[in-house]
């Protein structure tokens, strides 16, 4: 069994381009993320699979009845930050207050809050491990944001599910798919990692993880569903990031759902142990 979470944002927000997509224009812009949302959904759907999608909060208040929706066909709702803000830009009391505003929010929608959070660009690192402590004082069970890759993460982090031992108890970290390469860990499980990846070695990946070390946790944004969009003024490396191989999402993830069995990250805590840190 396998992980499938989607962290559901529209197609402007995009992190450290706060000069050409700043928050205060974000109400004038176009938003495509119902429509981009609904195909997602639908391919899912077919498969009976379940995911877990990281809602951000100014998602949740744009479009409660999208947030609803997903709920109602079964897939569990986590908590992406409000404004997609990078965690290690925040002091912990902004950081507190983002998440208690985010779970009112989803509370508010669905009765019920929720228990697993994302990070944006995975911001939970190194230099603000802190923010754990306050995820398990805030009554999350579980965390998606330590990302075993250089720059944004760290290589040493473990690469299956493991538990973090925090002051107010135990915290479950789930990490996105990687593969060890020569040059380091490369992100097999997202993004224009997953999408550049021919599907036989993307297939063979997870065979090999799933028969020596266990689950394989694979992350979407609908926007990678919805076609190119018009972004202006990125930088190359956000080019790459937001454009690359992009063509390939739908069809990457088709092949995955047919070939292999995927739930919710709530939904596999249920049912399988983890591995403690």
């Amino acid at each position: 069994m396998n992980l499938l979470t989607v962290d559901l944002e529209d197609w402007f927000h995009i992190c450290e381009v706060e000069d050409l997509l700043p928050r205060e224009k974000w109400d004038k812009f176009p938003s495509t993320v119902v429509a981009d949302t609904m195909k997602l959904l639908d391919l899912v759907a077919r498969t009976k699979s379940r995911a877990t999608f990281f809602v951000l909060g100014y998602v949740a208040e744009k479009h409660p009845d999208l947030v609803r929706l997903i709920d109602a066909m079964g897939h569990n709702i986590g908590y992406h930050g409000w404004d997609h803000e990078l965690v290690y830009k925040l002091s912990p009391k902004e950081f507190r207050r983002i998440l208690r505003r985010g779970i009112a929010c989803i509370k508010g929608l669905l009765n019920k809050r929720p228990i697993g959070f994302r990070a944006p660009q995975w911001s939970i690192n190194d230099h603000s491990r802190w923010a754990l402590e306050i995820l398990a004082e805030e009554g999350f069970v579980y965390d998606s944001s330590l990302a075993p890759l250089k720059i944004i993460g760290n290589e040493s982090y473990p690469r299956t599910p493991w538990k973090i031992r925090t002051v107010r108890g135990d915290l479950w970290e789930l990490p996105p798919l990687t593969l060890k390469t020569p040059f380091g860990h490369y992100p097999a499980g997202g993004s224009w990692g997953l999408r550049l990846l021919p599907y036989p070695l993307l297939q063979q990946i997870v065979r090999g993880f799933n028969q020596r070390q266990g689950p394989t946790l694979f992350y979407f944004h609908p926007r990678e569903f919805g076609g190119k969009k018009g972004f202006v003024g990125l930088p190359p490396s956000k080019k790459f990031a937001v454009h690359g191989g992009i063509w390939g999402s739908e069809s990457q993830l088709v092949k995955l759902l047919a070939d292999f069995r995927f739930t919710s990250i709530e939904q596999y805590l249920s049912e399988h142990p983890c591995s403690s840190d």
